[in-house]
């Protein structure tokens, strides 16, 4: 029985450490994140495994204390600790963002593309790539 749980806890644990993080670009240029596999025409952009917040350390923050209701008069800068930022993707490069834009622009005209638009936008790639 010592085994059953000890193995339960180890899994467990193993499954909060990290989750999947997917971001999305929408044929209009629109970025969201979200922990599931892009849908839709999104396409995905990027994908990386985020670790979970670790275990919160040392005696409670002073404002967990205020009763119910009661809002905190700390100033911003000491909630800081508390906040969390979700770091961007490198930036792509400019040859990069006019292959992603030409790719867009297909997908979105389809099968009523002229030859002028295809000589446009090939033209903006070989600019970008040089």
């Amino acid at each position: 029985m010592v085994w059953g749980w000890s193995l339960f806890f180890a899994l467990w644990s193993a499954h909060a450490t990290a989750q999947s993080v997917h971001k999305c670009v929408a044929p209009t240029g629109a970025v969201s994140y979200q922990s599931g596999a892009c849908t839709g025409n999104s396409r995905e952009a990027a994908n990386w495994e985020a670790p979970s917040d670790p275990p919160p350390s040392g005696p409670p923050h002073p404002s967990s204390s205020k009763p119910e209701g009661e809002r905190s008069l700390e100033p911003r800068s000491a909630r800081a600790d508390r906040t969390h930022l979700v770091r961007d993707a490198p930036k792509q490069s400019a040859c990069e963002m006019a292959k992603a834009d030409r790719d867009a622009t297909l997908e979105r005209v389809g099968l009523k593309r002229t030859f002028d638009l295809l000589s446009r936008l090939d033209e903006q790639v070989r600019k970008a790539c040089r």
